[in-house]
């Protein structure tokens, strides 16, 4: 179990390094080649259960899924966005753009279900959510009254 925690701290500095990169414009810290972590486990120290409910995948596909796209957005800084791109011929800046489109195209068809919103996957048989529709709709419903 303590070796599942330094995995997850660790890949939660390696997403945090990416999103600093990102907002702060600077380049990654963290470089693919220089380390091997294994990625966190989806068994250990899960209830099998997400959002509570039975029947769902756990939380930590999440966490694993925002992983893969750091992986991605620290191949987009590296790539489109370092100094030495001036450099870069438009046709293979075009080829690297192709390339990277992909990867996130792969990425997104990868999700698991409960993940992804274009499929239309009902979230209505969640509590929690129907619990947050009608905190976020209530006031509006007042609001209507007094127009």
């Amino acid at each position: 179990m303590e070796q599942e925690t330094i995995r997850r701290t660790w890949y939660s500095l390696y997403v945090l390094d990416r999103l600093l990169a990102l907002q702060l414009g600077r380049p990654i810290a963290i470089h693919e080649d220089e380390y091997y972590v294994n990625l966190p486990s989806e068994l250990e120290g899960n209830s099998g259960l997400f959002n509570g409910e039975p029947n769902q995948l756990s939380s930590i596909d999440y966490f694993i899924s925002v992983i893969n796209f750091s992986k991605i957005l620290g191949q987009v800084i590296s790539g489109l966005y370092r100094p030495s791109q001036v450099a870069i011929e438009p046709e293979k800046m075009l080829l690297s753009t192709t390339t990277l489109d992909e990867k996130l195209m792969n990425w997104k068809l990868s999700l698991p279900r409960h993940l992804r919103f274009d499929l239309g996957h009902t979230f209505e048989k969640s509590t929690i959510f129907k619990r947050q529709v009608r905190l976020s709709v209530q006031p509006l419903k007042i609001l209507a009254k007094h127009i």
